[in-house]
């Protein structure tokens, strides 16, 4: 008997309850997942560097130059980074051989010579590496790319 009863109070009390409507969302804007600022190029050449809050399909919402309609926006690209870091990667690696060979290496003119290679050849891969995303471009069609990655 307390299990009949047991049984009918959680059927009473559990339909009564009814699923809460979610409001709907206050607007169609979509936040992107770019860290960083990026570089807003407008229709006039203008060029604004900012923070992508979100985008839908008419605007743009930047972090301190507000909303933009996206008609007056020509492409929204991340900064390419800088050739500094390439070239203290690759000074880096050649610094490695003045490690391993330290005691014996025949004075400081060839880890000199070893190091300043490497500097320019992290330098040249990073300069042509790039890593220059495009988020948004006005009017891009299809299009055929393809990149290699080091």
């Amino acid at each position: 008997m307390r299990m009949l009863l047991f049984v009918v109070t959680i059927v009473l009390t559990s339909a009564s309850a009814q699923a809460q409507a979610l409001a709907p969302a206050p607007s169609s804007c979509v936040p992107l997942a770019t860290k960083g600022q990026v570089v807003v190029t407008r229709t006039d050449g203008s060029r604004v560097k900012d923070t992508v809050l979100c985008m839908s399909r008419d605007e743009v919402v930047l972090a301190s130059a507000g909303t933009l309609p996206l008609d007056s926006i020509r492409r929204i690209a991340k900064p390419r980074d800088s050739v500094i870091d390439g070239v203290l990667k690759g000074a880096s690696a050649g610094l490695i051989g003045l490690v391993l060979c330290a005691p014996d290496c025949g004075g400081a003119e060839p880890i000199l010579r070893i190091t300043a290679a490497y500097a320019i050849l992290g330098g040249v891969l990073d300069a042509a590496q790039g890593n220059s995303t495009t988020i948004y471009a006005k009017g891009a069609g299809p299009s055929l790319a393809w990149r290699i990655r080091f």
